[in-house]
């Protein structure tokens, strides 16, 4: 028995060693950064595992060997699944953009771990070396943290070069398998038209499938933001909306010619009817090409509340009937039976007395102000800047309302929504997923 006490201790760091293997050839070149409580529970089971699981049993009671060996598993696992979250909260690093909650970064971390995909995969042409990091997917918007490294990069490429320019990225492009394009453009075909309450026949829905596809552009086309510049390497967010079509979908990124706009011929580029107008690249970052190839395995499920919520914020009535949650947005459609007009300047007039006029600040104060969430805190974004979209009915006004979080959030653990300065509780409505 003492021989077996001995050898058990390295039989674990083995195990562990093992058991981590994989995970540690992906994230070689990553610093991970353990919880010092996570650092010293592991010791301490590692060097003494016996004396580890006394400490934890009630005082008085004792159990056999075979329960001693469960909880000693049990043990193992709990910190392996400690190690791999502390490796997934890598992707708090790669995308910062999506914001962290500073009273429980783990919580956050998380999260996006949960709809996270790890690529690492680096590719060089022409001195620059490109990395692709990591993709984070709510089931709405794709984000992607890429890298560009050059030795002796000049000192004029930061964050103050791209200012006040758009970045030229017009042969850059983002590509799905063939097979699941078509089911991709046939789910964005049918609920455009749903959307417009309208329901095509068969041959109509191909035919309009089809005109989708054959569109050279098509929908997917990435946005490039530099984020800053680290010595010779710059930090890029890349970002494109991408709805839950399909699952697991395979994407190529291609990357080519990433450059600042030609200056003074316009900040975009303008496609119609075949034709091309507008700047071409002016100062090119990176010629290219380079093709990056992945698959997206996680994904976090939009969650959707319908019903029907009625209150009043800035004493103007409003009905509620659809709240979307995602991990980083929420969207609330909205009716109202007044005539709503936006006022977009201090010097626009409020003439019509049969509408009514609200400026930017009572709009803010109208849209979601925070959440609820099922261990009891509160999730306050008020001063976050509110999306709000209005159109006027026969019978009044609708739209839609909605804000970022300040960081990542699970939006299946959230209880409650505050619309408008009204607790709405999520109970009350039904819940279905997209």
């Amino acid at each position: 028995m003492m021989q077996f006490d001995q050898m058990l201790p390295q039989a674990l760091m083995d195990a562990s060693l093992a058991e981590m293997e994989s995970i540690f050839q992906q994230m070689k070149d990553v610093e991970v950064s353990f919880s010092p409580r996570y650092l010293r529970e592991r010791m301490k089971l590692l060097a003494d595992p016996w004396r580890w699981i006394e400490c934890r049993e009630p005082s008085g009671r004792r159990r056999r060997l075979d329960w001693k060996l469960a909880a000693l598993a049990a043990a193992m696992l709990l910190l392996s699944a400690c190690a791999a979250a502390a490796f997934a909260g890598q992707f708090s690093q790669w995308i910062p953009w999506l914001g962290v909650n500073p009273g429980a970064p783990e919580v956050s971390e998380d999260v996006m771990a949960r709809m996270g995909t790890v690529i690492e995969q680096s590719q060089a042409a022409d001195d620059m070396t490109m990395t692709l990091h990591a993709a984070v997917w709510d089931g709405e918007t794709l984000r992607l943290s890429m890298t560009a490294e050059q030795p002796d990069m000049p000192e004029e490429w930061d964050e103050a070069f791209w200012r006040g320019s758009w970045i030229y990225q017009e042969e850059c492009s983002l590509t799905m398998r063939q097979d699941q394009l078509e089911d991709y453009a046939r789910g964005e075909v049918e609920d455009r038209y749903a959307g417009m309450g309208v329901h095509l026949p068969p041959e109509e829905l191909e035919r309009a499938l089809q005109d989708q596809l054959s569109v050279a552009r098509f929908t997917l086309q990435p946005e490039f933001h530099l984020i800053r510049r680290e010595g010779d390497k710059l930090v890029f967010e890349v970002t494109m909306p991408l709805a839950d079509y399909v699952e697991r979908p395979e994407l190529t990124l291609h990357l080519e010619t990433l450059a600042t706009y030609e200056k003074g011929k316009g900040a975009s580029v303008i496609y119609g009817e075949g034709e091309r107008t507008g700047p071409g690249p002016d100062v090119v970052i990176l010629g290219g090409p380079f093709d990056f190839t992945f698959t997206l395995d996680k994904m976090i499920q939009p969650v959707i509340y319908e019903g029907t919520v009625t209150l009043t914020a800035e004493d103007i009535p409003l009905e509620f009937s659809r709240i979307k949650l995602t991990a980083s947005a929420v969207e609330a459609e909205v009716w109202s039976p007044a005539s709503i007009h936006y006022l977009f300047s201090p010097d626009e007039e409020a003439g019509d007395p049969d509408r009514t006029y609200i400026e930017d600040e009572q709009a803010q104060a109208m849209g979601p102000q925070g959440l609820w969430m099922e261990d009891g805190s509160y999730i306050d974004f008020s001063e976050m800047r509110k999306s709000f979209t209005m159109a006027d009915t026969l019978e009044g006004t609708a739209g839609e309302l909605g804000c970022r979080y300040p960081h990542a959030v699970d939006p299946y653990a959230v209880t409650a929504v505050n619309l408008g300065g009204t607790r709405v509780e999520l109970r009350d409505l039904e819940r279905r997923t997209e």
